[in-house]
């Protein structure tokens, strides 16, 4: 497969020789050339392979001269959190996210904690094919934090929100079944759930990196998960991707949860406490949104899909809670990430606060039908756009900040190139299964036509 370079980062496959130690290093070496001085805090997400990487990177950035804060197999939100919080210059995190077991990758965060910006991912880039490096003036220093889950859990008894649920009861010895996929998430979310006052009862979160399971997070992928919070009398089940910045969700009875109801109850759970609030989502997430920032005085905006342009559009509309519909939520009361340790935190203290009854709605009930497409075009996506526009002409909202969004009063199709993957995805809402589908096959039909041309 080829390298993968985007806003979210650097991913590669290790099986056929494409992720290799030499692209690692120049790659570590130009983002040590970019980031200003101080040290950089480094972590990996737990798959099999990931430590040598991360021990290679720790090596490389201590040869350039850099010191090192070793972080271990923490989720990426964990290390997003402590460069915030110890001022470093920057992170790098060895993770592939939701891909499979043969891919790797590099997350590079920015002094705030934050994915870089699209033009300094751009310039490093740029530094790493041109072979930029510091000049070295000593070897750095590699030391290792004590316990960063510790630290993250302290971060979230400082959430006003989270303390008065914890200072409430928490979960008060409610069962909660976990899926970790075996990697960063399996010690943070057993921790978490104890924290908050409730039994975890792990699943697949032994944290020895061999997923049990194709590592996203879909009700496909879930089915031990699923009996496993049936049979244990859990209350409910979550479930995280390998660097646990994504989190989806499990009814108590076993029905698997849609991920785009992870922001939707994040979102709720905040505008219960602050009416009024101003929320940002991407482009591709459910317009249930809507309905609950609705109920509770709120406002949205959409952004483009990737969680720094989510934070960017948060930042600058002043939003106290966003995220996107794969299962992140970013809550800056906290720090600026997609977290499912803050999702989860959140999703637990709205079940808390609601009747039996009133949770199963939120969780059970979709007032939309979502249907999503992922579609390998060989032509050039950019000549779509005008057949795109035309097959949706009858849309009276378009809007192209990322590929392409047609939206009606009660439905939207978003058709935009992937970051991570070679695809173009598709992703559809409308009030019926039927209409969905509807949407999907015009997009496919324009989009498999260009494969043809």
């Amino acid at each position: 497969m080829p390298l993968l370079r985007s806003i979210s980062g650097l991913r590669a496959t290790t099986n056929d020789g494409t992720l290799t130690p030499e692209l690692v290093a120049r790659h570590v070496r130009a983002f040590a050339a970019l980031q200003p001085e101080g040290v950089i805090a480094v972590g990996h997400d737990g798959r099999v392979g990931g430590d040598q990487i991360a021990e290679l990177v720790c090596q490389e950035l201590c040869a350039v001269g850099r010191d090192v804060l070793d972080l271990g197999c923490v989720p990426t939100p964990t290390v997003q959190l402590l460069v915030e919080r110890t001022h470093a210059a920057g992170g790098i995190i060895v993770t592939a996210s939701h891909n499979g077991a043969e891919w790797n990758g590099l997350k590079f965060l920015d002094a705030d904690g934050v994915f870089l910006l699209p033009d300094r991912a751009r310039r490093l880039w740029a530094y790493a094919d041109a072979g930029n490096a510091p000049k070295q003036t000593s070897y750095g220093r590699h030391y290792r934090h004590s316990d960063p889950i510790e630290e993250h859990l302290a971060a979230l008894g400082q959430v006003a929100l989270v303390a008065a649920f914890r200072a409430g009861g928490g979960l008060g010895g409610a069962r909660v079944a976990l899926d970790a996929v075996n990697a960063s998430g399996s010690r943070a979310l057993v921790r978490l759930i104890e924290w908050l006052g409730g039994q975890p009862h792990a699943v697949f979160c032994d944290g020895s990196g061999v997923f049990p399971h194709p590592p996203e997070p879909l009700p496909e992928h879930l089915a031990t998960l699923r009996q496993e919070t049936r049979s244990s009398d859990a209350a409910i089940g979550l479930a995280v991707d390998p660097d646990a910045d994504r989190l989806v969700l499990v009814h108590r009875s076993g029905e698997p949860v849609s991920e785009e109801k992870t922001v939707v109850l994040a979102v709720e759970a905040v505008l219960r406490a602050v009416r009024g609030g101003t929320v940002v989502v991407n482009a591709s997430t459910t317009a249930e949104v809507e309905l609950v920032a609705n109920r509770y005085g709120g406002r949205v905006f959409r952004s483009p899909v990737g969680e720094i342009n989510v934070v960017l559009l948060m930042r600058s509309c002043g939003a106290i809670i966003g995220g996107e519909g794969s299962g992140g939520v970013i809550y800056p009361a906290c720090h600026w990430g997609r977290d499912s340790l803050v999702g989860a935190s959140l999703v637990l203290s709205l079940w808390r606060s609601l009747s039996e009854a009133e949770w199963d709605e939120r969780l059970l009930d979709c007032p939309f039908a979502m249907g999503k497409r992922r579609i390998a075009v060989n032509g050039d996506f950019p000549l779509l756009r005008d057949r795109l526009r035309a097959a949706f002409g009858d849309a009276p909202v378009v809007w192209d900040g990322d590929g392409l969004r047609f939206a009606w009063r009660d439905r939207w199709v978003h058709i935009r190139p992937s970051n991570t993957e070679p695809i173009v995805r598709v992703i559809a809402e409308s009030p019926s299964e039927a209409e969905t589908a509807e949407l999907l096959s015009r997009a496919e039909q324009i989009l498999r036509s260009g494969n043809d041309a």
